[in-house]
């Protein structure tokens, strides 16, 4: 994909004996079925959809589409049916359709429809469409083209720009009559793959929605006819859109002539003032005060009448860009703005209208651990922003319960996480008052595999058949970067009741603060009879099934693989009470020798040193302490405990390198442990 650009006309002139042609997305779908079928938007009955599919360019061409075109009708396929299948067809009396080029790729998109539409968004239908009766061609074959929509006004694309395509569908069910079938799409398992997205919204307030749930990877089968389009079509792209003073930005020409000649003159008023500044064909520019700025192109073939392009504040220098970073001490949260070209700042600490400080870099107190919506606007003389960080004090923000699904199978989803923490509790939340929970953690090596493909192993904790009323206490620590799956259910061996969020899709979130995005993770099995031992995959459009983590900043990550010794194993050693301010943390020894001293050494950063003894791996060590006690160690588990000052000034210490060593009795030897990084926090 090349960057996006949007293509604006003047007018465009058609040739009436230019012939038609039609292009089927996805490409490789026109005699082949979809794998996937969707009621959205074409068999809702009398409910209404808004609904915008963006279709990735290279589907035009790689089908041949060289230059711009000019989109002239719309059709769609009924799912395949067994040829006994029937429906009567009808008519909704008022749809509207738009279409523009989509200003980023489509597995870019957004969930705020306004921000998938560029400049050139223009209707071209509103009025009636019609679902033609039919039946199916036999079960797995391709179904009749049900619906065509003429469009009144053709549309002028450009793929080659690189630019995707959106195609925006306010469909009012109201005046439906008849009976419609769903129709054919392809989602993100489908080979050839989809390479577009959808963006819905089914309320009862769809057609004025202004935002809806994002489906990554799914296409509806469309047929696009189209003329080659015939005259002078400016448009251009510029990079960056938004600089500091003095940085120059790259102009790109990208227009069209159907002359002989093609473009012979180009005419450019880079910063919208009447004034010619380049006749270049891809200027560059430098803009030497702050603001928003009109970029105006003329070309001219000597065949065409000129034409103008003037895409309104297409260049913004010196904007405020909002931004923050926090640092929690229990309920206690300083905030430091981070944003560029600021002159004020105004906090919204808990998104509820009330503004509550205008200084840069506040402090807050929340009433209690939850979930909140930090919003901060920033502006200065000519432009504002605003951020919203969805913060979780204690918690992983999770979205809102949306429908309780009963099944034998399991959900939850998996993050990377953006910063070191731990996990202290699970809870999946029971409002099917079921009485007992499932739960599973997992160390996974990288995303989950989209279903079908599946993966297996990471498993750092499992509790099934536990009571709901109350979190099931853990300790599990991971470092920034790596991948966290969570699964979670209530019910029993039989039974699996998934708490659904609402909407579908991947949802903002964070880790203590930093912001990170859950998206669905899935099993075919119940924890209860696999014991987590499964294997799970990613489905990115679905709900979310909601388990509350609870987390802390303090950490115990294991690191480095030991030292064995000549008749054992190397002993290991773990965090299994966290170095939370004011508590007793605790690290276990397993020992796999049958008689040993143990010893354990602290210090402070990593290191991985060979020794004539083994592989040191604390830098500096510090202090030593012998574990049970002095007394023999035989083979089995072993505490050595630590008691954390309770003081604030200690939030966030570390790191405190801990490493094991087991004296070995029949010969003297050591066994040398992994090792574990300590970082304190409430």
């Amino acid at each position: 994909m090349r960057i996006p650009a949007c293509l604006v006309v003047g007018c465009a002139l058609v040739a009436p004996a230019i012939a038609q042609f039609s292009v089927v997305t996805p490409a490789g779908y026109a005699a082949a079925e979809g794998n996937a079928n969707n009621a959205f938007p074409w068999s809702r009955g009398t409910a209404s959809t808004r609904i915008q599919f963006v279709v990735d360019s290279t589907h035009f061409t790689s089908q041949g589409v060289a230059s711009p075109i000019l989109i002239s009708q719309l059709r769609y396929r009924a799912d395949a049916a067994a040829a006994t299948t029937t429906w009567a067809g009808g008519s909704w009396p008022n749809v509207r359709i738009d279409m523009a080029t989509c200003p980023v790729d489509f597995l870019g998109v957004s969930a705020t429809f306004a921000s998938n539409v560029g400049p050139d968004l223009t209707t071209v239908h509103n009025g009636v469409v019609t679902v033609a009766g039919g039946a199916g061609n036999g079960t797995g074959i391709p179904g009749p083209w049900h619906i065509t929509i003429p469009l009144s006004t053709p549309f002028v694309y450009d793929p080659t720009t690189g630019s995707d395509l959106t195609v925006d569908i306010y469909q009012d069910g109201a005046g439906w009559t008849g009976a419609s079938r769903a129709a054919d799409h392809v989602n993100a398992t489908g080979s050839p793959a989809p390479l577009g997205s959808r963006i819905y919204n089914t309320s009862t307030t769809a057609l004025t929605a202004t935002s809806g749930t994002v489906g990554l990877n799914y296409a509806a089968v469309t047929e696009f006819t189209y003329t080659p389009a015939a005259g002078l079509f400016p448009a251009f792209t510029a990079s960056p859109r938004s600089v500091a003073t003095g940085a120059p930005v790259q102009f790109t020409d990208q227009s069209f002539s159907s002359a002989p000649g093609g473009v012979l003159v180009r005419l450019w008023d880079l910063d919208g003032d009447g004034v010619t500044d380049s006749s270049a064909t891809n200027p560059t520019f430098q803009y030497a005060a702050g603001g928003y700025y009109n970029v105006s192109l003329t070309v001219i073939d000597g065949q065409n009448p000129p034409q103008t392009l003037t895409r309104p504040q297409y260049i913004g220098v010196n904007l405020a860009s909002a931004n923050f970073t926090t640092s929690a001490n229990a309920l206690t949260v300083a905030f430091t703005d981070t944003s560029l070209n600021a002159t004020s700042w105004s906090w919204d600490f808990q998104n509820d209208g009330v503004v509550d400080s205008t200084v840069p870099n506040p402090t807050f107190t929340y009433p209690g651990p939850g979930a909140y919506n930090c919003k901060l606007t920033v502006a200065n003389a000519y432009s504002s922003d605003t951020r919203i960080v969805n913060l979780g004090l204690g918690i992983i923000p999770l979205p809102p319960f949306g429908s309780t699904f009963t099944s034998t199978t399991t959900r939850g989803y998996w993050f990377q996480t953006p910063t070191r923490f731990s996990v202290v509790s699970m809870q999946v939340p029971d409002e099917s008052n079921f009485g007992l929970q499932n739960v599973a953690l997992y160390r996974l090596a990288g995303a989950p595999p989209v279903f079908s493909g599946t993966a297996t192993g990471g498993l750092e904790f499992v509790a099934t058949l536990q009571p709901s009323a109350t979190p099931v206490p853990c300790a599990v620590s991971f470092d920034a970067g790596e991948f966290v799956g969570v699964l979670g259910a209530c019910g029993d061996a039989t039974t699996a009741r998934n708490s659904y969020g609402t909407p579908a899709g991947p949802y903002a979130s964070s880790v203590l603060g930093q912001p990170t995005t859950l998206t669905r993770m899935g099993t075919q099995f119940n924890l209860v009879n696999t014991n987590g031992a499964n294997a799970y995959f990613q489905e990115p459009t679905g709900a979310l099934s909601r388990v509350f983590l609870g987390v802390t900043g303090a950490v115990g990550l294991q690191y480095g693989a030991g030292t064995p010794s000549p008749y054992a194993a190397a002993p290991t050693i773990k965090t299994t009470a966290l170095p939370i301010l004011g508590q007793t943390a605790q690290i276990t020894l397993t020992n796999n020798d049958s008689l040993a001293l143990g010893v354990i050494a602290a210090g402070f950063g990593r290191t991985s040193a060979p020794t004539p003894l083994g592989t040191l791996l604390i830098n500096g060590v510090s202090t030593t302490d012998v574990l049970n006690a002095g007394a023999v160690l035989t083979p089995g588990n072993y505490t050595y405990s630590f008691a954390i000052p309770n003081n604030p000034a200690l939030n966030g210490f570390g790191p405190l390198n801990w490493q094991a060593a087991c004296i070995v009795l029949p010969t003297g030897e050591f066994a040398l442990s992994n090792a574990t990084e300590w970082w304190l926090a409430n």
